[in-house]
């Protein structure tokens, strides 16, 4: 046998030459189509990974086209594609630009870009949209993808008239236009034309009849405009051209759970999930959990991690499963595995720190996320997440910077906008908050939640005229009855007891047991000066709820401060026998009692009470009132304390030991100094300026002490500001004011001591 080292040897030079000539032909040959092959392999498994919704190996094939053929755009739009799908609109974004880059003449991309900026909060940037669409057109004119993007644009611009002409423009040049029909008829509902936008739909399935996307798209229409008899006959239709059609099962699924036909929304559920598109697969599972069957559901949604193990959203769904169901230690145990396998599994590491959120392991949850966002610092959601721990620590600048970084990722992160507003509004900046909401996506401008929040930063500017336009807006779309609460305190801010009435009574309609609505409600007929009528409606109520401890504590609490101490008394031992544990019975029976000057039997319900929750601020704050009515200045001063170790910005528990040791003279330097602290936290409280004024008092001060005693409004404050005209030498003043103080209060010990000074002066 001939070796190959010596095949030259044994052929004439000739052949030799024209054989390795001929190799080199084939070899050059293969490399220059080795790479058109390798990008159109990549490019073909990648749009198979992405139909199937299969991001992670669609990115890594589409990455690899890249590699293959650097200066194709096509790869960077298909990956811009994933990314867009996958809900990572930066990163896609980024994609289409690079794709442009390398090739101008990408339609797609083109449009991609023209259609992201025309969705964008901000005006300018709908501007270069429209500009962007209008390229696309002068050199593809009647792309309808490309009118459709403008007319967005010009939506956006406040310029319906310019975007329905060219919404018509699409549909004239391709009827089946879908997206077209659908930005059209949510012109026309807009514009209040129901009719209209219905007509549009209508139009769009006669012009493709056999397509179940478009009579799906048009159950849906019914469904906005409440109609859910006609939007289950266009589901039905749906399955009837298309009995495996996913989109239509799950929709038709969820009407009928909507509408309490629960049999036959399971049987739909159980073909939407033998599917072979993942996306379907958990429906049966949760229709199971969301009907109080939990035990099959956590067996289905196991099956399916079983299965693929690999496929971090099964296990996702597995251990929110086990969460819903109360079993914390099952979701820790599945979590564990999977960091077990890999401790730098992100999803795992996520799920993990939203865990412990709930559990209130801060600290834990915050490591957790912190080396999620370490590895992944583009995930909206750990962002979120390490948003909620600062709230959860009352860090709220630090629970603004990560919500705004969430939605800085992703913009359509609704949950995120919703809770920055409400941090921004809680942070006395409604202005911001407003503005947030007002940034959001234009497919998120009807949602009950945005249009809630975006009220409540209008309330706090106190532009009452767009808060009662935006509650109109609500309410057009949908009697909630959180917007129902909102229109019957902006009625009662206005003084409009009737219409503010009849809004809580709406809402209470549909959420009877609302005790703050009841407890508004009642306020109503005490400001039109009908009292009885106010604790009829509070009685009325709770009778419907018997055992309601909510309920229950509403009517004790109302009858206490209507001075029904009887009534109150026994309203709390009601509520004391629904629950045993109630915090709100044991301290408004202590109240009650102490009310009634039966004070040794609140000291004892009180001293029961911290023996059982040690350190309770409020049942310190009680009992330190009880040994002050009983004489013991010395040991409710004790309690006090007690509470600002607790508590150290608590202004009661400053300004009532403030007091105390001003009237005793124990240590008027210390008074002085706790008192005005508590005047820092609460600058206009009349109490607290006579603590200061008494301190000054103490002291010898007597002009500043007037400056601090001028305003009282109490017999025991004014006995203070006659004493000190008294110091003054103004001795007729301190007559006619002590007067009006006996006249208040006779029996009040800070008159005798004030007509004792008097007797003295004179």
């Amino acid at each position: 046998m001939v070796s190959q080292l010596h095949l030259t040897a044994i052929m004439p030079r000739s052949a030799v030459i024209v054989l390795c000539s001929c190799l080199a032909c084939v070899f050059l040959a293969g490399c220059s189509r080795n790479p058109q092959r390798k990008e159109a392999g990549f490019l073909e498994t990648g749009q198979k990974h992405l139909q199937a919704r299969d991001f992670e190996r669609a990115v890594l094939d589409f990455r690899n086209a890249i590699q293959a053929t650097p200066k194709d755009a096509e790869p960077h739009y298909q990956l811009g594609l994933t990314y867009l799908q996958s809900g990572n609109p930066r990163a896609a974004a980024g994609e289409f630009l690079n794709a442009i880059k390398l090739n101008p003449k990408h339609v797609g991309a083109q449009l991609q870009v023209a259609e992201m900026m025309a969705e964008n909060a901000n005006p300018d940037v709908v501007k270069q949209g429209r500009e962007k669409a209008q390229e696309v057109l002068a050199g593809s004119p009647n792309n309808p993808d490309a009118l459709r993007t403008l007319a967005v644009a010009e939506l956006r611009l406040e310029d319906p008239a310019d975007a329905e002409q060219h919404l018509d423009q699409a549909l004239a040049a391709a009827p089946q236009h879908l997206n077209s029909s659908v930005t059209l008829a949510m012109v026309k509902l807009r514009a209040n034309d129901a009719a209209g936008a219905e007509q549009v739909m209508l139009k769009s399935v006669a012009e493709a009849p056999r397509s179940p996307e478009h009579t799906l798209v048009l159950g849906r229409f019914y469904q906005v405009v409440h109609n859910p008899a006609e939007a289950e006959k266009q589901f039905r239709r749906t399955l009837d051209l298309d009995p495996k059609y996913g989109p239509a099962l799950a929709a038709l699924g969820s009407l009928l759970y909507a509408n309490g036909k629960l049999d036959e929304a399971e049987r739909i559920f159980e073909r939407a999930s033998a599917l072979p598109d993942k996306r379907y697969r958990p429906l049966h599972a949760i229709f199971l959990l969301q009907t109080g069957k939990g035990d099959a559901a956590v067996r289905e949604f196991d099956q399916q991690y079983q299965a693929d193990g690999r496929d971090p959203v099964a296990r996702t769904r597995l251990v929110s499963a086990y969460l819903k169901l109360g079993r914390d230690a099952d979701a820790e145990k599945v979590l564990a595995e999977a960091l077990k396998r890999s401790s730098k599994d992100t999803d795992a590491l996520m799920q993990r720190g939203e865990l412990r959120l709930a559990q209130g392991k801060l600290q834990e949850a915050q490591s957790d996320l912190s080396e999620v966002i370490g590895v992944r610092p583009d995930s909206p959601e750990a962002h979120l997440l390490l948003a909620r721990i600062h709230r959860a620590n009352g860090a709220s600048q630090s629970q603004i910077h990560e919500l705004t970084e969430a939605l800085r990722l992703n913009p359509k992160l609704l949950t995120a906008r919703l809770e920055l507003a409400h941090a921004l509004t809680l942070s006395h900046s409604p202005g911001a908050a407003l503005q947030a909401v007002d940034q959001a996506p234009p497919q998120d401008r009807r949602s009950v939640a945005l249009i809630l929040e975006r009220n409540i930063a209008l309330d706090g500017l106190g532009d009452y005229a767009q808060l009662r336009k935006g509650i109109d807006q609500g309410l057009a779309i949908v009697r909630d009855p959180r917007l129902l609460w909102q229109d019957g305190l902006l009625k009662l801010k206005q003084k409009d007891y009737q219409g503010a009435q009849a809004s809580l009574e709406e809402m209470l309609k549909q959420q009877p047991q609302e005790w703050s609505a009841v407890e508004t409600l009642a306020e109503i007929y005490l400001a039109e000066k009908k009292k009885t009528e106010a604790t009829a409606v509070v009685r009325e109520y709770v009778s419907r709820a018997p055992g309601s401890a909510g309920g229950q504590e509403l009517l004790a609490t109302w009858l206490w401060r209507a001075g029904d101490l009887p009534g109150a008394e026994a309203a709390f031992q009601v509520l004391k026998r629904i629950d045993a544990n109630s915090a709100a019975a044991d301290l408004g029976l202590a109240e009650v009692q102490m009310t009634e000057g039966k004070l040794d039997s609140a000291r004892n319900l009180l001293t029961g009470f911290l023996n059982r929750k040690a350190r309770n601020v409020p049942a310190l704050l009680l009992l330190g009132k009880v040994e002050e009515m009983a004489g013991h200045p010395k040991e409710a001063g004790v309690y006090y304390s007690e509470v600002l170790r607790e508590d150290a910005n608590n202004v009661a528990a400053l300004n009532n030991l403030a007091y105390i040791l001003a009237d005793t003279q124990t240590d008027p330097d210390k008074a002085l100094a706790l008192a005005q602290k508590a005047k820092e936290l609460s600058p206009d409280n009349p109490a607290i300026n006579d603590t200061i004024g008494w301190a000054y008092y103490n002291k010898g001060f007597f002009p500043a002490a007037l400056d601090y005693l001028l305003k009282a409004d109490t017999p025991r404050r004014k006995c203070h500001l006659a004493m000190t005209y008294i110091r003054l030498g103004d001795r007729q003043q301190a007559a006619s004011i002590l007067q009006a103080a006996l006249k208040e209060d006779p029996s009040s010990p800070e008159a005798h001591r004030a007509m004792q000074l008097m007797a003295q002066a004179r």
